[in-house]
């Protein structure tokens, strides 16, 4: 997700993992990225352009060598959209990603339990992750995550927010990938049976 080089000053999100998990889950991180930087809202982005790109390209170039299937997997979550201006005028169809897939499903929860682990210690837990994508939301949701929770950015490359669980209630977290990546996840623990 990051650029090759950070400036030293930056803190990046750690979590401890077993090398059979950071395993497994390398290529949902590299699919993932692949996908969030090759969109128009993010290519121009400073680290895309610096680094990330290449990155990518070295990618998709591995995946021909090796029969294109991360390639294939990529072009499977595209579907047409329709197209409007600002002012919802209709002016055609075109392709784009469709995030709503089991990959990005998995990235979420991943990334909503490193947050929760690395500001709170949160241990793992049973629950469930659900998350919307670049809605829009009033200043006081970020606000709120800000004076509840903690918040920080990672570089210009990601920024988050993220509360911890209180009582019964679940976390919410606000995280922004290259400026304009926006998901707003909530986790809940699921309930303790007797």
């Amino acid at each position: 997700m990051f650029p090759d080089t950070l400036a030293p000053d930056v803190e990046m999100v750690t979590v401890p993992a077993c090398a059979q998990c950071h395993g497994e889950n390398q290529r949902d991180d590299a699919f993932i990225r692949n996908i969030l930087i090759s969109t128009k809202d993010t290519e121009q982005h400073p680290a895309v352009i610096g680094g990330l790109a290449a990155k990518r390209n070295r990618s998709l170039d591995r995946s021909l060598a090796r029969g294109g299937r991360d390639i294939q997997a990529m072009l499977q979550t595209m579907m047409l959209v329709d197209i409007k201006t600002p002012a919802g005028i209709y002016i055609g169809q075109d392709q784009a990603f469709n995030f709503d897939n089991p990959v990005m499903n998995r990235f979420v929860e991943r990334l909503s339990r490193a947050l929760l682990w690395h500001e709170f210690r949160q241990p793992h837990f049973n629950g469930s992750f659900s998350w919307k994508m670049n809605i829009e939301m009033p200043p006081l949701v970020y606000e709120g995550i800000r004076q509840f929770g903690r918040a920080r950015s990672v570089g210009t490359v990601f920024a988050y927010g993220v509360t911890p669980f209180k009582d019964s209630g679940p976390s919410w977290a606000i995280t922004n990938f290259y400026g304009s990546m926006e998901f707003l996840i909530r986790s809940t623990k699921a309930e303790q049976g007797g």
